[in-house]
């Protein structure tokens, strides 16, 4: 189990793509009419999906209220240090890459912070998903290959200054958790149901050879639970 990638609901993919791969120089894996994402040298991507494509195979369960703050740190070599908003006003945090330099460190996805309603219920949820605690914090998740899953209490942002670093239009975000069978799958689907969480439905194998489920926590982050079982169709 692991953070496979983190995915912005956007509204032009087109210039999402221009955006990440001029302006940022981040290095695209794929491309097509819905969906694009971008690697770094090691843990999880950093993924764009156009909302009616992502709110189609969601279904019902796709949230219908606005989403709450989040921040998506990114590590890469030569970034001037702060917030920058992508053409859809989603906001990024960049830093720096450890080794610092010109052409030295490497690019990661360093930390996703999640603004939540309540942070105990949530690091529950995450504990059930598999994540365990990082450094034993009860508000940060090892999310594998060194990336962080962290949560802050949305009833703290207001009037904080940390709320520039935070997205904040309303829009949505996708965590993808890869397992390693098509049954674990079906196993947390079900474990998922029982707690009430709204899903997509059972577990299905798409055209891209993943066997998917799709859930929205109580505070409208989507989640994917997903397994590859075929050679992409």
């Amino acid at each position: 189990m692991r953070l496979d990638d983190v995915c912005i609901v956007n509204s032009d993919v087109t210039a999402s793509d221009d955006f990440y791969r001029d302006t940022l120089g981040l290095k695209r894996r794929m491309r097509n009419v819905r969906f694009a994402d971008f690697v770094f040298d090691g843990g999880p991507r950093l993924a764009m999906w156009l909302r009616p494509s992502i709110a189609e195979t969601v279904g019902p369960a796709y949230p219908s209220r606005a989403g709450l703050p989040f921040r998506v740190v990114l590590e890469v070599p030569d970034a001037r240090p702060g917030p920058v908003a992508d053409p859809d006003g989603f906001v990024l945090t960049l830093a720096p890459s450890v080794a610092g330099g010109t052409g030295g460190g490497t690019s990661r996805l360093a930390e996703v912070e999640l603004a939540v309603s309540d942070p105990e219920a949530t690091g529950g949820f995450l504990e059930t998903l598999g994540f365990s605690r990082a450094c034993g914090d009860p508000l940060r998740y090892d999310g594998g290959d060194g990336t962080v899953i962290a949560l802050v209490a949305a009833a703290l942002l207001p009037g904080s200054p940390r709320l520039a670093e935070f997205s904040q239009n309303g829009g949505h975000v996708m965590l993808a958790v890869e397992l390693d069978t098509g049954e674990q799958v079906d196993a947390l689907h079900e474990s998922l149901t029982a707690r009430g969480l709204a899903a997509s439905g059972p577990p299905a194998v798409y055209e891209w050879g993943a066997r998917s489920t799709y859930f929205v926590d109580p505070d409208g982050y989507i989640w994917e639970i997903y397994a590859w079982v075929e050679t992409p169709r």
